[in-house]
């Protein structure tokens, strides 16, 4: 990963698909546990990519 701004993205990214699913799955209204989950998800996603790609 090669600047900090596509980790924030990538975070931000996988956060709205989350949010997107749990809105959909929880009939139109906002999901609080989806988006908990999609931030988690995304930053250890990131985390895991710094790790393993500065190697």
């Amino acid at each position: 990963m090669r600047t900090r701004q596509f980790g924030g993205m990538l975070i931000l990214a996988v956060f709205f698909t989350a949010c997107a699913i749990g809105y959909s799955l929880n009939d139109g209204t906002p999901s609080v546990p989806w988006g908990i989950a999609g931030a988690a998800v995304g930053l250890l996603l990131t985390f895991l990519i710094r790790r393993t790609g500065g190697r």
